[in-house]
């Protein structure tokens, strides 16, 4: 069994923030109340202890995940470790388990050519030169490279990552959503109750 759900691969340069932003709505996105996380993501800055060889864990981690999901940007395209990481899970689990978000960059599909253009603009790694059949779905996380990550929209985008790792439709992964998060609403209240009425007892005994 795969120790991680997913993988997150990018560039430390400008995606940190993003990076984390995005771990958290995926890894919490529809979890019970009563669970940490929903799914576990390995990210390095979070994921990995102090190690003498880089690599071989990176590698451990790739081997023991699930899902790939590449953050694309120029300084990921000009990154050794991304382009390594993803050239590893290609070799290893082909393409259709590889998530892509766009955080910078234009990523321009060349229909004659069957690839994306390369230009100071691309956001993809070498790794991925001629490796897709047809366009690929990605997801435009532009707008939140820098900026903030706390609004509605930014969930639902990282709800494409989510729902594809749990293998249910985005709609039903939402609504699940809403649902926890009532539960764990009328849970709160229901101990707030409880401790009134404690209270409550608790002083009544007193005065008697």
């Amino acid at each position: 069994m795969a120790t991680y759900d997913a993988f997150i691969s990018y560039s430390h340069a400008k995606d940190k923030p993003v990076a984390a932003a995005l771990q958290s709505v995926v890894q919490t996105l529809g979890k019970p109340w009563y669970r940490r996380r929903a799914l576990r993501v390995f990210r390095d800055d979070t994921s990995l202890s102090a190690t003498p060889e880089l690599w071989p864990a990176i590698e451990q981690a790739l081997g023991n995940s699930r899902f790939l999901i590449l953050l694309a940007s120029p300084e990921a395209a000009a990154s050794t470790w991304v382009d390594r990481e993803v050239a590893h899970w290609i070799e290893r689990n082909g393409i259709g388990t590889l998530l892509i978000a766009v955080t910078d960059g234009e990523p321009a599909w060349d229909a004659a050519a069957g690839d994306f253009a390369r230009g100071p603009n691309t956001p993809l790694p070498p790794a991925l030169t001629k490796r897709f059949a047809g366009e690929p779905k990605w997801v435009d996380l532009r707008p939140y490279r820098g900026g903030t990550t706390d609004d509605r929209r930014f969930l639902e985008l990282g709800a494409d990552f989510a729902a594809a790792i749990h293998g249910m439709p985005k709609e039903d992964l939402l609504s699940e959503e809403v649902r926890q998060q009532r539960r764990a609403l009328m849970l709160a209240w229901s101990a707030v109750a409880s401790l009134v009425v404690l209270a409550g007892a608790a002083a009544w005994q007193w005065r008697a």
